[in-house]
């Protein structure tokens, strides 16, 4: 029963028994009555006493004299299991208890002794002899190794507790005591030497805690209540963390005598949690669809996103594969690629175009990518991007660069971020234009195109637009870079983003050499004619008069004629010449308070017409961006309606309603209906006739200044009677 077992309930059934007789015949006697009996087994001595295994020995006094200082070392080295000595003590050795320096007491448990017995002796006692020492053995053995068992768990607790940052401590209901381990001061910041009450204790919690841990504390305390609570502790330090304190009342016959529980800092845990919670929040919130699927390619999470861009709700998706969105699109040995990168631990990332619950396609960018732990792949993420809006608006933006690099205009790009707003870009038609190589044009200002007859005041006007980032149109004079001149229409327009910002500038660019020759051909044949015209009139008129001074009847009457004929022949070639000089002039757009140009044009017709009436109902604020002519052309209608109404005070009403980015003009009379031969000046359709040419002037007129405006004009009947011209711009 030496330490040859692990555990008191190994014991071997035969213990092991050690005769140590100094008397052959004694020994020989003893070690045949061990072999007998079917508890015991003989240890032979066949080297020391130090070297020799035995549960108990059996021993006379001269064995005794003789191995007393090894025995003592054999039993001091056992300790403290016990190692028992039976001495068997002949009736003729009265000064055996001297052997021992005088400590030795008759069947008193001594250091050396356990138990003596006075020869002879039956079997029965000296078997009743050995149990009661192999008992006493066998307690020690138990003994022993519960405290062993007991230290390995203190050590393993111990060791627990510096891993997992794990606390103990008890509370004594009886004494008011209150113990904790290393951990527990370390945990609060605090020296081992500080003595810390249940509620001082509480107190190091927050204080939004403290009735927590108070309540459920005293909870075991006063109802035998356990508890597990996560709460924040404050450190003596002044750090905030995450514990869990636990709580176990211990109770004797049905009463708490003390409450046993642990603390642990899961400071490191709780913020874990709260980065997974920001991940799934972000993830949940993201407008990036995201999913995931086991290595095998099952869905087994879908976002709120993926749900929109998809159709597929997350319930309709998780269980099944991607396969779900497959349309049929994307080339042959795509989704092979796809599986080998993504299962070879890489992470992929393409377009592609899927389908949609619905049927209908989207195109999005796809990056998926695996989730490994220790090398074996977990899970796989994508992450989809639409991008559906973005390649449309790209196919649509190549197609308008072919267009732009194909238009049969030359056309330019600057960029006013750059220092002097230079070209960044020009299309074939402008290098052909103006001969310029492409490379030479890029980073110089389009005034390049200047030269010595260049009109400043035409360049002044462009540079005013620009400045206040206003769209213009005009012709200038310009150059080749051969230095050939020629006549460009240049039209120029603001780029801005969709904070209202200008990017860019657009130019269109056209060489308009031949019709500006028209146009000055045109301009001196006007020049002649109406200086013809008007000379031969006014003899005719002057005849005329001088005719009907000295004539009447018919005769005179016929005079008057000619002279209406006459003035009336003036008039259309004033109208001519208007109508030229509109033809012939580049339009400048600027923009208008309606109100204020009605007033201006209401003033100025009732001084001619004094007898007549305008009436003027606009708004407040109403703006219009048209040509400086506009002006005319309203002041045309308004006299129009005076001087064809027969009536000794003629009434004209101009009317300004806007609604829903549409501004109307309504001009109305109350003279006769105006004839369908000049209606039809303002229709787009109508049929050219020598009337058509004839008269009507003055609507012609009209309708070139508002088409160059951007505006409309149509003509309906007035109610009872008159008419009622609406001018139309869009907004």
């Amino acid at each position: 029963m030496e330490q040859r077992t692990d555990s008191a309930n190994e014991i071997d059934s035969c213990d092991r028994i050690l005769p140590l007789l100094s008397e052959s015949g004694d020994r020989r006697l003893v070690t045949e009555w061990i072999e007998e009996h079917p508890s015991y087994e003989p240890a032979d001595l066949t080297g020391s006493i130090e070297d020799t295994a035995f549960d108990v020995c059996i021993m006379d006094t001269g064995a005794f004299q003789e191995h007393l200082p090894a025995l003592r070392a054999k039993k001091s080295a056992a300790s403290p299991v016990v190692l028992p000595y039976l001495l068997l003590l002949n009736e003729s050795d009265p000064n055996i208890t001297e052997i021992d320096g005088g400590d030795l007491a008759e069947n008193v448990v001594t250091e050396s002794i356990d138990e003596i017995v006075t020869m002879p002796i039956q079997q029965a006692e000296l078997h009743w002899r050995l149990a009661a020492l192999l008992r006493l053995r066998e307690q020690s053995l138990t003994l022993r190794q519960r405290e062993r068992d007991l230290e390995r768990q203190v050590d393993f607790l111990e060791k627990a507790q510096d891993i997992a940052d794990v606390g103990a401590w008890e509370y004594d209901v009886r004494t008011n005591e209150n113990t904790l381990t290393e951990e527990v001061y370390h945990i609060h910041d605090l020296p081992e030497d500080r003595e810390l009450t249940p509620e001082e204790s509480i107190e190091h919690y927050h204080p939004d805690d403290q009735n927590t841990v108070r309540e459920a504390f005293w909870g075991a305390v006063e109802e035998g209540e356990s508890y597990d609570i996560e709460v924040r502790l404050i450190t003596a330090e002044g750090d905030q963390r995450w514990v869990r304190t636990r709580g176990e009342p211990q109770q004797e016959n049905g009463e708490v005598v003390r409450i046993r529980g642990t603390i642990q800092d899961i400071t490191d845990r709780k913020e874990r949690e709260r980065e997974l919670r920001r991940v799934n929040q972000a993830v949940e919130a993201s407008e990036h669809a995201i999913f995931i699927t086991d290595p095998d390619g099952t869905i087994t999470y879908a976002n709120p996103a993926f749900e929109e861009l998809t159709g597929f709700t997350r319930e309709e998706a998780i269980g099944e594969t991607p396969a779900i969105l497959d349309s049929g699109e994307m080339p042959e040995g795509y989704f092979e690629e796809f599986w080998e990168t993504i299962r070879s631990g890489e992470t992929w990332e393409e377009e592609v175009v899927n389908r949609r619950k619905t049927g209908g396609t989207y195109t999005a960018h796809q990056t998926v990518a695996p989730v490994a732990d220790d090398g074996d792949i977990e899970a796989f993420v994508a992450v989809q991007t639409d991008i559906t809006e973005r390649k449309q608006r790209e196919q649509r933006l190549q197609r308008q660069s072919r267009a732009i690099a194909d238009a049969p205009v030359g056309i330019t790009i600057s960029d006013p971020e750059q220092e002097d707003n230079p070209l960044i870009y020009v299309n074939d038609a402008f290098v052909e234009m103006t001969g310029y190589p492409r490379e030479e044009t890029f980073g110089e200002n389009c005034r390049f195109l200047q030269g010595e007859n260049t009109d400043s005041e035409r360049v002044a006007r462009i540079r005013e637009a620009i400045d206040n980032e206003e769209p213009i149109a005009i012709e200038l004079r310009n150059y080749r870079k051969d230095g050939t001149e020629f006549w460009n229409h240049l039209e120029i327009a603001p780029v801005r983003n969709d904070e209202g910002e200008v990017v860019n500038y657009v130019g269109f660019q056209q060489d308009v050499t031949e019709r500006r020759q028209h146009h000055q051909q045109l301009e001196t044949l006007d020049r002649v004619l109406r200086h013809n015209l008007r000379n031969e009139m006014n003899v005719i008129r002057g005849r005329a008069e001088l005719i009907h001074s000295k004539t009447s009847g018919e005769v005179a009457q016929s005079a008057v004629n000619i002279i209406d004929t006459s003035d009336g022949l003036l008039e259309t070639a004033e109208k001519e010449r208007a109508i030229t000089e509109v033809l012939l002039e580049d339009p400048v757009e600027k923009e208008l308070t309606l109100k204020s140009v009605l007033q201006d044009i209401v003033s100025t017709v009732e001084s001619v017409y004094p007898e007549a009436r305008v009436q003027v109902e606009c708004p407040e604020g109403v703006t219009v961006r048209a040509t400086e002519r506009f002006e005319d052309a309203l002041i045309e209608l308004v006299e129009n309606g005076i001087i064809h109404d027969d009536s000794d005070s003629p009434e004209v009403t101009i009317t300004v309603t806007r609604s829903d980015g549409i501004m109307h003009i309504d001009i109305a009379d109350t003279g006769p209906q105006i004839p369908e031969v000049e209606q039809n000046i303002v229709k787009e359709n109508a049929e050219r006739t020598p009337v058509y040419h004839e008269s009507g002037l003055g609507l012609w007129l009209v309708k070139l200044i508002l088409t160059r405006s951007g505006g409309t004009i149509t003509v309906n009947e007035n109610t009872p009677t008159g008419n009622i011209v609406r001018i139309t711009f869009q907004q």
